[in-house]
């Protein structure tokens, strides 16, 4: 989802998202660059320092025009935390940032991430055009963790950004966007239309605002309220009343704290073995502009029955758990039969195995899943092809079954 916004991001075995943002500098020739990476301390290898835990990273950046290497960055890093749950946040817990200052052109920009306690790392390659940014421009709108607003292009920028551009359905209200205007013109204020889309293009709202002029630029922040953004992934436009110059980013907005950041459609069908299809249906036939208040009307139904906002947190725990265990070729863990008898019934109080582990003249295997107080015993068998695992017929009869009754108390 990141990268089909157009941001830096790559999955296992070493997770990682970013974003780059442009702004100027005090000359036209060149361009400042700002790239910003987060990991979750999860995906770091920690070792225990007396009664804290440090954990190294490695982050190489390779800016290339053409053949050229135009700038060359490897910073090794360390995260040190007060205690062991901080270990396995899953969070975008440590941010990473660097200042590029370039001419305006297309680059190549390569990106590396390594863990340094066990060598796990991902890259990411993109084409990057670097804009000239003189009278009438706009720097990129950079949804921010912390900002000092610049006064002069002297000055470089003074920021943190926030690179998932993320903020939280039901925790934050706004999402705060830093941008910069450009220009000679002696008006206090820069007078602005922002726009903010879906993914699709489906308009949600539009605003006006100004930012202030400062020595020689104007800056200012722009609070983006989260109830008018929907949910899910949107992007921001920015543009100079009565001009034509468009700056866009991309926003996220989560459906809670530790659920995952994804489209409206991908969470639908990842709930799949949650609720009930009449209740997802429900969302799913939803207006974008009014998703977010069907989501929390969601949450609060299903909080009687089934715990709310933890019920779903545990249920994407199971999710991440099956993709890790149950992953058949080309098939997600959680979409496998096993990984679907997870998230529909839980963990089996038992499993048992028959076939080859316990007679070697067996070909297949079978697996019995056994779920106690729903006196179940449902058998997978082992298919030929790629190892793949499949619920008897009467397995799959009686899961479903089981997963009603469990879904309707």
């Amino acid at each position: 989802m990141y990268r089909e916004l157009g941001m830096l991001a790559r999955g296992a075995p070493m997770p990682f998202v970013g974003s780059v943002a442009f702004m100027a500098t005090n000359s036209k020739d060149s361009t400042h660059v700002v790239v910003a990476l987060t990991i979750a301390n999860g995906n770091l290898t920690f070792g225990r320092e007396t009664d804290r835990f440090r954990a190294g990273y490695t982050v190489s950046i390779t800016l290339r025009n053409g053949a050229e290497t135009v700038k060359q960055i490897e910073a090794h890093e360390s995260v040190l935390v007060a205690s062991f749950k901080e270990v396995s946040r899953l969070d975008e817990s440590v941010i990473y940032q660097e200042l590029l200052t370039v001419k305006p052109g297309r680059y190549n920009l390569m990106v590396n991430v390594r863990d340094d306690g066990s060598s796990k790392n991902s890259s990411d390659d993109v084409t990057l055009l670097v804009p000239e940014l003189g009278a009438a421009s706009l720097s990129t709108p950079v949804v921010f963790a912390r900002v000092t607003q610049r006064v002069s292009l002297d000055s470089l920028p003074n920021l943190v950004a926030n690179p998932t551009a993320t903020a939280t359905f039901g925790k934050d209200s706004l999402v705060g966007v830093y941008l910069e205007g450009y220009g000679t013109s002696d008006a206090t204020r820069l007078p602005l239309n922002i726009a903010v889309r879906t993914e699709t293009g489906r308009m949600l709202f539009t605003d006006s605002l100004s930012i202030a002029h400062r020595q020689n630029l104007y800056s200012g922040v722009l609070y983006i309220p989260v109830a008018r953004t929907g949910i899910g992934p949107a992007v921001i436009s920015v543009w100079q009343t009565g001009g034509s110059d468009t700056t866009r980013a991309p926003i996220f907005v989560g459906f809670g704290e530790q659920l995952p950041v994804a489209s409206y459609d991908d969470m639908i069908s990842y709930l799949k073995w949650f609720t009930a299809p009449e209740k997802l249906k429900v969302l799913r036939d939803t207006a974008p502009e009014f998703r977010a208040a069907a989501w929390a009307n969601f949450v609060r139904q299903t909080a009687a029955t089934t715990g709310g906002s933890e019920a779903l947190r545990d249920y994407f725990k199971r999710l991440a758990e099956a993709n890790v265990r149950f992953r058949e070729e080309g098939i997600p863990g959680w979409m496998t039969d096993r990984g679907k008898v997870l998230l529909g019934l839980g963990e089996p109080d038992q499993v048992y195995e028959q076939g080859a582990a316990a007679d070697p003249t067996q070909r297949l295997r079978s697996q019995i899943w056994e779920y106690r107080d729903m006196q179940q015993q449902l058998v997978f068998n082992e298919q030929q092809e790629f190892g793949h695992w499949r619920l008897s017929n009467s397995s799959a009869i009686a899961f479903e079954s089981a997963w009603r009754r469990r879904i309707s108390q």
